[in-house]
């Protein structure tokens, strides 16, 4: 059990916070005993995957494909109207309106306009691109995502992980420092919940819904479209936070533990935010874990 501290006992560092916060549970029956430093475990993961990529056409490919769409749908006749001569006409945005069924080859040198490119002219449509996204040095071409060992949830640092808050929190968050696990120095006045439901590549295509939105979320010019393979690196990380520790006072083992943002928390620390959604998980860690505090 954690060492309960008193008014006067209670390590400078957390003096603050335990004036402003002591009474917090009081109408509810429950009175705070303990302050610390609390380490809550995540997993920093690595997943190559296929994304699916809208893409621009170029301005000379358009004008081809609106040419065989008004009739002119011959080598001959498009290179004319170009004012170019044949020998010298460009390949390449052939090639790229047939690979994208934009156009079709009716017979050598003779094509004529498909439903999807009929579509993209009229704008109900847009071209996509599907490509294999790489990890290439610091240049974030491989998903790096968080897993919450806790909540099971998918979550960037960049933003709160409780989603019912406030416009003025949203813009006010800086982003949670998250540190390498192994780097975390621990003291007497720090408690670490440990590391346990390693994510494996089951367990993200099982939860492939939940990944889909995650990721799609992040990126407004691409979609997730498949994993690549069924490889995927994860690492132990931590995000310290302040653990306060209430108890019932007609029965001590009912018990709160709150979980509030610290210095060591976020980046630019404002103020000890309350984090609803660690503290249910860890409140209820605390239940099947008595002896943690």
């Amino acid at each position: 059990m954690a060492n309960k501290n008193s008014d006067s006992k209670v390590d400078k560092r957390f003096q603050q916070v335990w004036e402003r916060f002591k009474d917090h549970h009081k109408t509810e029956g429950y009175k705070l005993v303990s302050i610390f430093d609390i380490y809550l475990p995540f997993w920093q993961c690595k997943q190559n995957v296929v994304i699916e990529k809208e893409m621009e056409l170029d301005r000379f490919s358009r004008i081809i494909l609106e040419l065989v769409n008004n009739k002119i749908t011959s080598h001959n006749e498009i290179c004319a109207f170009l004012g170019i001569d044949e020998d010298s006409f460009v390949t390449v945005q052939f090639h790229f309106l047939l690979k994208n069924d934009l156009i079709r080859e009716t017979q050598i040198g003779v094509y004529e306009i498909t439903h999807e490119g009929l579509s993209f002219l009229q704008n109900k449509t847009k071209l996509k691109n599907i490509e294999t996204v790489e990890f290439e040095y610091y240049i974030t071409k491989k998903i790096n995502y968080l897993k919450n060992d806790l909540t099971q949830d998918f979550f960037d640092p960049k933003f709160p992980i409780d989603t019912q808050v406030s416009a003025r929190r949203k813009s006010n968050f800086s982003g949670y420092t998250v540190m390498q696990t192994h780097q975390v120095q621990k003291s007497e006045l720090g408690k670490e919940i440990p590391h346990k439901q390693k994510p494996t590549f089951r367990f993200v295509s099982e939860q492939r819904n939940n990944f889909t939105s995650f990721f799609n979320k992040q990126f407004k010019d691409k979609n997730f479209y498949d994993f690549a393979d069924r490889d995927l690196e994860a690492h132990k990380r931590s995000i310290c936070f302040y653990g306060l520790l209430y108890e019932n006072e007609s029965n001590s083992e009912e018990r709160i533990l709150e979980i509030r943002q610290s210095q060591k928390s976020v980046k630019n620390f404002i103020n000890s935010e309350l984090e609803q959604t660690l503290t249910n998980k860890a409140t209820k860690y605390l239940k099947e874990n008595a002896d943690f505090a």
